[in-house]
């Protein structure tokens, strides 16, 4: 089995690139800077803002991955241009590039919960509410993603491309400023905490089962289509920062909730419905926030 990998050191990236090191899949990685906490066979480096990459070298691989992208994280102050070159551009043009290749293998790309906006509804969503949300989107990452989904839901291909659609992302190893590291870290060091309202549902998925969920889709075939990767965990929150604490052995500091303001604080319900995949897949999801807070 051979994988390509388009993101050398992501946070996801580097969680499939693991997996494929367990299970001994030949992989080639390309990006920014060569990988230096996994193993890989290949390091083409590239940079698709500027560069194009030759669709030849991808065409013997079983498996390519897109898992670059931009404008996930605020603090990063990313650009307009660098969110829309590297979440829509770049993978439009590979899309397109193996289509017109004859590509034979699977190609895999990643939408967002976020693409549902600030939207009233409050149950898990299904894939074609996300596709077709119309609702205020905050920002600008949430609108390229949009654009992403929509062209892969529409296009045609021959080859096996599979859209998930994940929730919030966590593990050892995420940027320090989001939610679970931050609390983790502020505890640790005894810092003070400062939250938004705390009532925003999120629904959360352990990065380290992400690469097992695509292994199966690979081992079982699963059709071409839009998957959301729904998580074990949904919570306010509160419900987050309490669970983390307790884990911790802590109390919750008074006065913290409300002290903060995020520009995703409109998006007050995001989870999925991933009963379309658990149709074509038999599969469950053991980690949890408590157990693997204490990696960190």
């Amino acid at each position: 089995m051979k994988y390509s990998i388009l993101g050398a050191n992501g946070f996801l990236s580097t969680a499939i690139a693991k997996y494929c090191n367990v299970k001994g899949y030949e992989l080639d990685i390309y990006g920014l800077e060569e990988p230096t906490i996994h193993r890989f066979d290949r390091f083409c480096k590239i940079n698709l803002m500027n560069d194009t990459i030759d669709i030849n070298q991808l065409l013997d691989s079983d498996v390519i991955v897109y898992s670059i992208g931009a404008g996930i994280q605020s603090n990063l102050k990313e650009s307009y241009t660098m969110i829309y070159a590297l979440n829509v551009t770049a993978p439009v043009n590979i899309c397109n590039q193996l289509r017109v290749a004859n590509y034979q293998g699977k190609l895999i790309t990643f939408g967002s919960v976020f693409e549902m906006g600030e939207t009233y509804l409050r149950h898990p969503f299904a894939e074609e509410e996300v596709l077709t949300s119309n609702d205020k989107a905050p920002n600008e990452y949430t609108v390229s993603k949009r654009m992403l989904s929509r062209f892969v839901s529409s296009y045609g291909h021959e080859f096996t491309h599979w859209h998930f659609f994940i929730p919030t992302i966590y593990g050892e190893g995420e940027n320090p400023k989001r939610l679970i590291p931050y609390v983790i870290n502020s505890i640790r060091n005894n810092e003070e905490l400062h939250f938004t309202d705390g009532d925003q549902v999120r629904q959360y998925i352990y990065v380290g089962e992400i690469p097992k969920i695509i292994d199966e889709c690979v081992i079982n075939n699963v059709p071409s289509g839009v998957y959301n990767l729904e998580g074990n965990e949904t919570l306010t929150i509160k419900e987050i920062v309490n669970l983390i604490h307790a884990t911790f052995g802590k109390v919750v500091p008074e006065g913290c909730f409300g002290t903060a303001q995020r520009t995703d604080v409109g998006m007050r319900y995001l989870a999925l419905d991933g009963a379309k995949l658990r149709s074509f897949l038999c599969f469950s999801i053991s980690s949890d926030i408590a157990s693997i807070s204490k990696l960190y």
